[in-house]
């Protein structure tokens, strides 16, 4: 880290190489503008933008990287820790005084409950008969056909063909 007088000093510097050059681009007056610049001048160029880099300091983003986005990170953490122990300590003092409210989840699973137990309760009450016989499956096919004979009665038949069934 730089102190104030050591960076007073950087800049002081900077600038009297900075004169040097301008003097020798006056001075010299065979160099022509117009040609690139040696690879030397090149070079002391580019250390001269680096060192005021440095004097000038980290960037913006620079100090939002390493001081900002720890802040808000914290800040965020911060608040989310307070409202879910706010929470938890307000449904733990509604348990104990009897109010629970509960999800809209549980009201649907406990209001399902409560129907099919009134179901149950209602098939409980009626009658059932167990000694109903099972029908044999000759049986029924003997009631589907007394069943289609009776529709197929002739004076039936007419009546559907008349009425254009």
């Amino acid at each position: 880290m730089t102190t104030p007088s050591t960076t007073m000093l950087l800049r002081f510097r900077t600038m009297a190489l900075a004169s040097q050059q301008s003097q020798r681009l006056i001075v010299s007056p065979l160099r022509s503008f117009s040609a690139a610049p040696t690879a030397s001048e090149a070079t002391k160029q580019k250390v001269l933008k680096m060192k005021k880099a440095k004097d000038e300091g980290p960037s913006n983003t620079q100090l939002f990287i390493h001081a900002g986005l720890p802040m808000i990170a914290f800040s965020l953490m911060a608040a989310w820790v307070l409202k879910n122990s706010i929470e938890g300590k307000n449904k733990e003092f509604e348990t104990s005084r009897g109010q629970a409210s509960k999800s809209q989840r549980q009201a649907r699973m406990d209001e399902e409950q409560n129907d099919m137990l009134e179901k149950l309760t209602k098939i409980r009450n009626t009658d059932f008969d167990n000694t109903k016989r099972i029908e044999r499956p000759e049986e029924i096919l003997d009631r589907r056909k007394r069943e289609r004979e009776r529709r197929n009665v002739w004076y039936r038949r007419f009546g559907r063909w008349v009425i254009g069934q």
